[in-house]
């Protein structure tokens, strides 16, 4: 079985030494303490890791679009201005008499904003990726189901 030895160089920075039997790497030891002065040694076994491979796939989402403020988009409700009624052409081309004259003003309308459930300003993180095992097989093939026609189907 291979051994290691680990010991600081003659520089101080850390050296090691692979050597092929436990005997050789007790010599190593002993001439680095002997002739060389170095008391800081450590002796490792070697042996060999079994390692295993399986195939698997990795599902990625993308970044999430950045939130959009709920302040901002509701900041200020809509403004709808009537105009004035647009001049009707008349199949007849006499003009209309004073009588028949209407002055058409224009009616206010009113309109009401929706009020938009509370949101927190930071989303939920979405998780970078997931590990999923993967089943064999084909996957089922989508159904579109055909759109309702209500009561009268």
């Amino acid at each position: 079985m291979e051994h290691v030895v680990f010991f600081p160089a003659s520089d101080g920075s850390p050296a090691f030494r692979r050597l092929p039997s436990v005997e050789e790497a007790v010599r190593l030891v002993e001439h680095l303490r002997n002739v060389e002065g170095v008391d800081r040694v450590s002796v490792h076994a070697l042996t060999e890791v079994p390692l295993a491979f399986r195939a698997y796939y990795r599902v990625e989402l993308p970044a999430p679009p950045p939130p959009v403020s709920v302040a901002a988009a509701v900041a200020a409700p809509p403004v709808v201005e009537m105009m004035a009624p647009l001049p009707v052409e008349a199949a007849d081309p006499a003009p209309l008499d004073a009588a028949h004259q209407v002055e058409a003003e224009p009616v206010p309308v009113e309109v009401q904003s929706a009020q938009l459930p509370a949101v927190d300003d930071e989303p939920e993180p979405v998780p970078p990726f997931m590990d999923l095992p993967v089943q064999g097989g084909e996957p089922d093939p989508v159904r579109i189901p055909s759109p309702s026609l209500g009561f009268f189907a």
